[in-house]
């Protein structure tokens, strides 16, 4: 009741200093337990109707905040701050017109740092960096577009060197390695399908002594490979090819030169039915895509134009974290030219600096008028026929 009490103030107070040009009322909405949904301000105008306009909060149903911010003629602005339902910062950041744009910072429920960087109309650009939950860097690298581009290094929570390689256009491509302790493993990618993959050991002096390169058919690995075993000097030793990890095939042995040759049996039939199973269902995903596009294509010609999503693909995780009483009514930022920023400090000026921002606005209503009265005439003629 207190932090209600306390919301409803603040956004009294806020009242005062929007513009007398416009009707402005409070709107508000509760759970069915009655702990307040929402609460903000909205301006009313006489031709686009009623526009969020002012301070808003956004609640969970156990009455802790789920963010807050400001709205600017409809859209939000300035900055927003979001919560988890425990009480603690889950992210926050600036908008303009409504699109996220600038520095953004991400964390994990128990408070430690997920992400940070920027975006431009609401697509991740410039560096990322990520972390784990220790502190340790997870991974840094560019976007361009909401898209990774560039080189890429993953660390565990160690800090020990993982996989690394090089995206195109959001997609892995090329080789991306992960070193070992006298191994490395090492798959290939193209436009991000997996093409290949191979693993190379290495005796301590770093000469070669096996390499096996797996079998990929349509980005999926079927369970064959070929294994090469070396001598120390690099020459072949052995090679022939593996099932699971069991021999098939003929499998040749050389030593002092000479060759020795094995049949160690055929094609495994569980072999040959995988193989079968992912080229019909490569066949079956190419044919519902062709019919899924050709359907979108015909229902909605915008069907291709994909909406903007969050530069995660490892986070957030799960984590026990023990409830804490909301402390976000106190809640400060800190800008990137180091100001500090009361989240709840009302000293938004809501006046309309510019009139002909709402212009758009007249002019949607105007063609829903106009469309609605043309529905109606067309209605009233087929009544009479």
């Amino acid at each position: 009741m207190k932090n209600l009490i306390a919301c409803l103030s603040l956004l009294f107070l806020s009242a005062a200093a929007f513009a007398a040009s416009e009707e402005v009322v409070l709107r508000t909405d509760y759970y069915q337990n009655g702990n307040l949904k929402y609460a903000g301000y909205a301006m009313i105008h006489p031709e686009a109707g009623e526009i969020p306009h002012g301070y808003w909060q956004y609640f969970y149903q156990n009455g802790f905040l789920k963010s807050a911010g400001y709205f600017k003629e409809g859209y939000r602005s300035k900055t927003w701050t979001n919560f988890f339902e425990n009480g603690s910062v889950e992210s926050y950041g600036p908008y303009s017109k409504g699109m996220k744009d600038g520095r953004w910072y991400y964390f994990y429920k128990n408070g430690a740092k997920m992400a940070e960087g920027k975006f431009s109309d609401n697509l991740a650009k410039g560096t990322w960096t990520y972390w784990h939950t220790n502190g340790v860097v997870e991974t840094e690298g560019d976007f361009k577009e909401g898209k990774r581009v560039g080189k890429r290094v993953y660390y565990d929570a160690r800090g020990n060197k993982l996989w690394y390689g090089r995206f195109v256009n959001d997609e892995k491509d090329g080789e991306w390695k992960l070193d070992g302790k006298d191994k490395q493993t090492v798959e290939t990618y193209k436009a991000g399908v997996l093409m290949g993959q191979r693993e190379e050991v290495y005796y301590p002096n770093g000469d070669l002594k096996e390499k096996t390169e797996s079998e990929v058919i349509f980005g999926k690995l079927t369970g064959s490979q070929i294994k090469t075993v070396y001598a120390e000097d690099e020459v072949m030793a052995s090679q022939g090819l593996l099932f699971n990890g069991t021999p098939y095939g003929v499998w040749r042995y050389y030593e002092n030169g000479k060759l020795e040759q094995k049949d160690m049996g055929g094609v495994p039939e569980t072999l040959k039915e995988h193989r079968r199973a992912l080229a019909e269902a490569q066949a079956a995903a190419a044919r519902r895509a062709a019919a899924a596009q050709q359907q979108d294509q015909q229902q909605n010609p915008m069907a291709n134009i994909q909406e903007s999503q969050e530069p995660f693909q490892y986070g957030p995780r799960k984590f026990e974290v023990i409830m804490q009483p909301p402390t976000q009514m106190e809640m400060t930022v800190t800008t990137d030219s180091g100001r500090s920023i009361d989240l709840n400090e009302n000293n938004y000026d809501v006046t309309k600096q510019n009139p002909r921002s709402f212009e758009a606005l007249r002019q949607m209503a105007a063609r829903a008028r106009e469309q609605q009265a043309a529905e109606e005439m067309s209605a009233d003629g087929k009544e009479e026929k």
